[in-house]
């Protein structure tokens, strides 16, 4: 717990730094280009509008548990955009952040959340633009909407305590990133974000064990707070089973990072 205690205090201690930090590498990725940090903005608008126009106006009519697809869909790839980024940019967070804090008196703990506040701005204007897409659609705002919150918080410590053991394991071994970023397609299908899992043609077992897996809740949490109408809590099993997950992968992250990040600058 020791480990566990020491991270988050380096977390909250340094938070302003690793907002400025993540500020500078956002500028500097689009350095180069005419409207600089403004295409973290067109993109996400560019992604929701084409599938605004290609499944919104007709060319798919289908709907999932009563709801339409575009909708459906939406719901789940707007969240899992920004989980893709942070989860594969979470991979290397360690290694590009190294050379940087290695000279400075901060603690590469918070080179773990680096990634999450650099793509955190691009999601919430994708999530505004969803909500609107909602609203044309007819959908006026319930109290079931404020759930988004828990469904935001549940995502970050996903993430979270996935980037503390993947960064470790990618510095440690060498092929470690390019496997998970091959399983990283497979959990993409394999968590409910563009087929519907709960169809009858899914045999229950498969359905029962991908059900399992921290993304899949992800997912569902943000269906459920803006299409079912549906509490977290109303389905205690799967909630008890996901935290008590990402608290076991958590501690685990937080005591292989304690354990070997003296020894990243070596590993380099």
């Amino acid at each position: 717990m020791q480990n566990v205690k020491q991270f988050i205090k380096e977390i909250f201690t340094n938070r302003v730094v690793s907002q400025r930090l993540a500020r500078f590498n956002v500028d500097n990725k689009w350095a180069n280009s005419y409207l600089g940090s403004v295409w973290d903005y067109i993109e996400p608008m560019m992604f929701i509008a084409i599938y605004f126009l290609v499944f919104g106006l007709g060319v798919y009519q289908g709907d999932v548990d009563g709801q339409p697809y575009l909708l459906w869909l939406l719901t789940a790839i707007v969240p899992w955009f920004y989980i893709q980024e942070v989860y594969n940019r979470g991979l290397s967070s360690i290694k590009g952040q190294v050379s940087t804090l290695s000279k400075t008196r901060f603690p590469l703990s918070i080179a773990i959340t680096i990634p999450m506040l650099e793509g955190f701005r691009r999601y919430v204007v994708m999530t505004v633009l969803f909500i609107g897409i909602m609203l044309i659609c007819g959908y006026m705002p319930v109290i079931y909407w404020l759930q988004v919150f828990y469904a935001i918080f549940a995502m970050m410590m996903m993430l979270l305590s996935f980037n503390l053991i993947n960064s470790t394991l990618a510095l440690l071994i060498p092929d470690y990133k390019s496997a998970m970023s091959a399983l990283f397609r497979i959990i993409f299908y394999s968590s409910g974000v563009v087929v519907n899992l709960n169809s009858p043609s899914m045999p229950y077992v498969v359905t029962a064990i991908l059900q399992l897996s921290p993304f899949n809740y992800v997912v569902n949490i943000f269906r459920d707070t803006f299409l079912y109408q549906r509490w977290f809590w109303q389905d205690m099993g799967h909630t008890i089973f996901f935290w008590g997950t990402i608290g076991v992968l958590f501690f685990i992250g937080t005591m292989m990072h304690m354990r070997f990040r003296d020894t990243f600058t070596e590993l380099l």
